[in-house]
């Protein structure tokens, strides 16, 4: 490991080197269904803590728009 990253510990840079030899093994679309799964996550989380905000009496709102491969090229 590469004692030279500035601002990151020891586990984090592990953890990184880790996942760096797992995406190794994966083909295109093993990584974008893991792409796409991480996303899906992110939002999910996002939306609670959202819908949390709400029952302080904090408004927001996430939209998502999705995508096909031909409509953003």
């Amino acid at each position: 490991m590469d004692a030279n990253a500035p601002g990151i510990s020891m586990d984090a840079e592990f953890a990184l080197h880790a996942a760096a030899f797992a995406i190794r093994e994966l083909d295109r679309e093993d990584l974008e269904e893991a792409f796409l799964d991480m996303l899906h996550q992110k939002t999910m989380d996002k939306q609670m803590f959202l819908n949390i905000l709400k029952e302080h009496g904090i408004d927001a709102e996430i939209n998502f728009n999705y995508s096909t491969a031909s409509q953003i090229s």
